[in-house]
């Protein structure tokens, strides 16, 4: 029986296309055998998985000692194989260093790997293929159809309302992937004029980013600051329709199949971020902002999303 870890830092959307790839390992590889290392932030959300026999703090300090006794920690724990899906520049200093006082097998991207998955140019793969394609070095198939279904919460006594789901925060870095707020407000109106309740979901930090959404709509379910991952994916699970920008929580509520409608750049970025299926709708300009709540409508109606 090989004893694994997993290293998965990043941002919750890091994570999120992770999710797949890390099904495929777990399918594989018996699950008591299995540790992820990542940041405390994330330890409820993949506790809910149940993938792992330990999930192992690193929240990328700089502190020395801390780095120190964390290596030393994984190097103790004479993993078989290290998976590294964060591909980092930090952990590719971590590779230096299990190379040097350990025997583990290690699959990166990154140098310093046994299982060296060569990246090809940025927008040629998604993030989630790319991964596939580095454990696909180690044996590992892919599993297609993945259920999120520990992910699900009770939400019953919504059955009877017909919901469109609004993720309109973006992280700080992320200004230049948010649509545009007055549009957001605009295109929500649409929606409670056919009837919908406006469903907005995000951290406290996104409460401005709805502020016209609020003043437009009376119909209005308000959960900013009361939706971790799980309720975010409930939501969806409910809802007729997502309206995302490309950020960590619309891609945590494209996980549950519903029609998704995402506000994005062209770029190798957006490329790399959002997959082609079924229920991905891209709306896409030089400039997100540049896209107008009458070209948003007619997307909607002319691809028949409600």
């Amino acid at each position: 029986m090989k004893r694994l870890l997993i290293i998965k830092h990043g941002s919750l959307g890091d994570i999120v296309f992770a999710l797949p790839v890390i099904h495929s390992i777990v399918h594989k590889y018996n699950k008591d055998n299995i540790d992820i290392i990542t940041e405390k932030k994330y330890f409820s959300f993949l506790k809910r998985a149940n993938f792992f026999k330990n999930i192992i703090e690193d929240n990328r300090s700089n502190n020395i000692i801390l780095l120190i006794k964390l290596l030393r920690t994984l190097i103790n724990n004479k993993y078989d194989i290290i998976i590294d899906l964060q591909n980092s520049k930090r952990t590719s200093y971590y590779h230096f260093i299990f190379r040097i006082f350990g025997k583990s097998l290690i699959s990166s991207s990154r140098k310093f790997s046994h299982f060296r998955y060569i990246i090809p140019v940025q927008g040629k793969e998604t993030a989630t293929q790319g991964l596939f394609n580095q454990i696909k070095l180690l044996k590992i198939k892919e599993i297609k159809k993945v259920n999120y279904n520990w992910l699900n919460e009770d939400l019953d006594h919504w059955c009877n309302k017909k919901i469109v789901l609004f993720i309109t925060g973006v992280s700080m870095k992320g200004q230049y992937k948010q649509w545009d707020l007055i549009k957001f407000g605009q295109l929500a109106k649409y929606f409670e004029n056919k009837n919908f309740y406006i469903c907005v979901v995000g951290n406290k930090q996104d409460r401005d980013s709805t502020f016209y959404i609020r003043r437009n709509c009376k119909n209005i379910i308000d959960y900013i600051d009361k939706s971790p991952p799980e309720i975010i994916y409930s939501i969806a699970k409910k809802s007729k329709l997502i309206v995302t920008n490309d950020t960590g929580p619309g891609h945590i509520a494209s996980l549950s199949g519903t029609k998704t409608l995402w506000f994005l750049n062209d770029n190798k970025i957006t490329q790399a971020n959002i997959h082609v299926s079924e229920h991905n709708y891209k709306l896409i300009s030089d400039s997100v902002k540049n896209i107008s709540t009458k070209k948003a409508i007619n997307f909607i109606e002319n691809n028949n999303l409600l």
